[in-house]
C-alpha cells in the first residue's frame, strides 16, 4: 500500500442509529460464536422435553441435531485455541467441519433408526 492512499473505516454506529447492512460484514468466527450460544440454549431445551417426553424420533432427532451442531462449533473453537488451523482458513475449516458433522450426523442416526 502506498503511502499517499487512505485507508477507509466505516463510521461507528451512534445510539439509536441502525444500519442493515452492517450484519453482512460481520466475520464468519462471530456468527460461529452466537450460533454455538445458541445451540447450547437449544440443547438445554430438546434434553428438557426430550426427559418429559421418551422416545420421540422428532424430539430425538432435533436433539441430536442441534448436539451435533454443537460440537462442530466448539471443534472449530478448538482447533483455532490450539494453532492447529490459521484464522485465514476459517471459512474452509467450518465448511470441512459441517460436512464431517453431516457425516457423523447420519452414521448416529442411522445407527438408533
Amino acid at each position: 500500500m502506498e503511502q499517499n492512499e487512505k485507508i477507509q473505516y466505516r463510521s461507528p454506529l451512534r445510539r439509536g442509529e441502525l444500519d442493515p447492512n452492517r450484519w453482512r460484514n460481520t466475520q464468519i468466527g462471530m456468527w460461529a460464536w452466537l450460533w454455538q450460544r445458541i445451540s447450547a440454549l437449544a440443547i438445554i431445551i430438546f434434553l428438557g422435553i426430550h426427559l418429559t417426553l421418551p422416545y420421540r424420533p422428532l424430539i430425538q432427532f432435533l436433539l441430536l441435531l442441534t448436539v451435533t451442531f454443537h460440537v462442530v462449533l466448539g471443534l472449530r473453537v478448538i482447533l483455532m485455541d490450539f494453532g492447529i488451523v490459521h484464522t485465514k482458513y476459517q471459512k474452509a475449516l467450518v465448511g470441512g467441519l459441517a460436512a464431517l458433522g453431516i457425516v457423523m450426523f447420519i452414521i448416529v442416526w442411522m445407527g438408533i433408526y
